[in-house]
């Protein structure tokens, strides 16, 4: 059975994840400080990571929205994974295929590359996410199949 952890908080997203899992141990952080801890306590637990890129900073509570919401989250846990040295088969999955930037936007398949040269080592990839098709599920199992 594969150890997988998901930094991811919508909660559509993290039930269909886990029906794509079903039979796997999972552990779901959904935010960037709970995600972030959980790697520097347990990263060799794990045997893959599913990021999302745009998540809250800290985990919603009853009344609590989760702080600010990062854009580049995923990226930030990506940056801290590469200078801590925790070295997790990583796949992105997230629903956006366009990201604002200054000065313009960044595509998914820009991002994606851009990802994949800054964090070659364990990065392997993005996944568009549609919760109404079933093509991401083709790729996430393309992915898991390529680490396994």
């Amino acid at each position: 059975m594969r150890k997988i952890l998901i930094i991811e908080d919508d909660k559509i997203k993290i039930e269909k994840l886990s029906l794509f899992f079903e039979g796997e141990t999972l552990t779901v952080r959904e935010s960037y400080y709970s995600g972030l801890k959980e790697l520097n306590s347990y990263s060799s637990l794990y045997d893959v990571l599913i990021l999302d890129m745009s998540i809250p900073l800290w985990d919603k509570g009853n009344t609590d929205l989760g702080g600010n919401h990062e854009q580049f989250g995923g990226e930030r846990i990506l940056r801290e994974m590469k200078r801590r040295n925790k070295k997790i088969p990583t796949i992105l999955v997230t629903m956006f295929d366009v990201f604002s930037i200054d000065g313009g936007n960044l595509t998914f398949l820009e991002l994606n590359e851009y990802l994949l040269n800054q964090f070659s080592e364990f990065y392997l990839g993005a996944v568009f996410y549609n919760a109404s098709e079933d093509n991401w599920k083709l790729e996430l199992k393309s992915y898991i199949n390529s680490i396994f």
